[in-house]
């Protein structure tokens, strides 16, 4: 047998093993087989998302509502999300007059999901995203750079709110 075959063999007894080592962990996709994804879907879809004061609070709401609830939002849902935000701008360039040159942009998202009819906490999280911006010396592009790390903050968010609460209702469906 020549080298390149025994090389080839042992890449796909390898990738082989891998494969078999995973199943045998328990590691199962989160969307995958079984209708798994669908019953998360349907799951997701019966979250109403609580209001929001702010403008970076309505961004985050938005974004979760074309995530979780793309069809709209259900009359009778069975869960309601609230979400406490907190924003924190930090200066990371500063020059020799002191002027900030570069922002970061942490958002913090704190998390509820409730049972609608008896407000019973059924999980609970704390996801951060963190932009950079420039500063610029014309103040109408600082604007956009502003809110165009807010709109990345806001997305950012609103996704890993969705992974965790599928992670949820993925595991909840599991134990049923």
């Amino acid at each position: 047998m020549t080298t390149a075959r025994r090389t080839a063999i042992a890449g796909w007894g390898l990738l082989g093993l891998s494969v078999l080592t995973l199943a045998a962990c328990g590691f199962r996709p989160l969307y995958g087989g079984d209708l798994g994804g669908a019953a998360i879907t349907a799951e997701l879809g019966t979250v109403r998302i609580g209001e929001l004061d702010d403008r970076l609070g309505q961004m985050v709401r938005n974004e979760l509502l074309d995530l979780v609830t793309p069809l709209g939002q259900v009359p009778n849902a069975r869960y309601v999300l609230q979400i406490d935000l907190f924003e924190e701008k930090e200066g990371l360039a500063i020059e020799r007059d002191a002027t900030i040159t570069r922002f970061n942009l942490t958002l913090t998202a704190s998390y509820d999901l409730l049972d609608a009819r008896t407000r019973v906490r059924l999980n609970t999280g704390s996801v951060r995203a963190t932009a950079a911006y420039n500063v610029l010396r014309a103040e109408f592009a600082n604007v956009l750079a502003e809110r165009d790390a807010e709109a990345r903050t806001a997305r950012v968010v609103a996704e890993e709110i969705k992974t965790r609460l599928s992670i949820y209702f993925s595991r909840a469906s599991g134990a049923r």
